[in-house]
């Protein structure tokens, strides 16, 4: 079977992802409610109960508000780092029952090999994902961080499709209506990747064998679907490298699935 993935939801507001290879179902991050999810994968005609665990990436709320209530119901496993696992049950974010497992190296679930690497993010710890799947594709995911270090880019390179964040246009951040404190934080080199430095790591992905590209994260209130796109494609034009031959780029929905990929 080919490997599968869909954004359920990717904005500020809320993040979550099906990923799927041969026998093997994992939810990242749970970002919005259960309802929401099952909605999400009965759309995809995907069910909640082929799941065979979440990750999460790290403790934000735009990232596990929906845990608790989606461990509750499935009784999933959950994994994440040590730091976040550590955050999120003193702070009882999770069910004290939860079956939890700790994330800092490589490790299996079912068919797909789970590789987490740290990435620059102002949260107890937050971690990107590299995930080989059972047909051999690889999958690349980093959707918060900001800045992009010789860590993450490692990770990244060489993977099949990356998902990665394309935030926040500077001019529209600048202009809006955020205080001065939220807007130092997010571009920050721990807050959030902006549209011309997602761009421009594309342009490497692609240059190092990357051909699929999803943009993840895009704000709400900072950006604008057509805008982180047009960046992007238009790092791709100055080094002459065409849409459909080289590379193919989709931006994920803010509160709606995405189309199923396969790949």
């Amino acid at each position: 079977m080919v490997s599968r993935l869909c954004t359920l939801a990717s904005s500020s507001r809320g993040n979550a992802m099906y990923v799927a290879g041969g026998s093997t179902a994992l939810l990242i991050d749970c970002g919005i409610s259960f309802r929401r999810v099952k909605q999400a994968l009965e759309s995809l005609s995907a069910e909640t109960a082929s799941l065979c665990g979440v990750i999460v990436t790290h403790e934000h709320t735009d990232h596990i508000s929906g845990l608790t209530v989606l461990l509750k119901r499935l009784r999933l496993p959950l994994y994440a780092s040590e730091p976040t696992l550590r955050y999120l049950c003193t702070h009882d974010l999770i069910p004290c029952d939860a079956e939890i497992i700790p994330l800092h190296e490589t490790v299996c679930i079912g068919d797909v090999e789970v590789s987490p690497f740290n990435t620059p993010h102002d949260a107890a710890h937050s971690i990107g994902l590299r995930l080989s799947m059972p047909d051999g594709r690889r999958v690349g995911i980093a959707t918060d961080l900001g800045h992009v270090t010789d860590t993450v880019r490692e990770n990244l390179r060489g993977c099949d499709l990356v998902v990665l964040e394309s935030n926040y246009d500077p001019g529209m951040l600048f202009c809006g209506s955020y205080p001065y404190y939220l807007k130092q934080r997010i571009k920050s080199e721990h807050g959030h990747l902006a549209n011309a430095d997602c761009a421009d790591e594309l342009v490497y992905l692609a240059a190092n064998g990357s051909t699929r590209f999803v943009l993840g994260h895009l704000s709400e209130q900072n950006n604008i679907p057509q805008l982180a796109a047009q960046t992007a494609r238009t790092a791709f034009a100055m080094r002459q490298m065409r849409e459909g031959t080289d590379f193919t780029l989709t931006v994920a929905p803010a509160r709606t699935p995405m189309e199923m990929a396969a790949f």
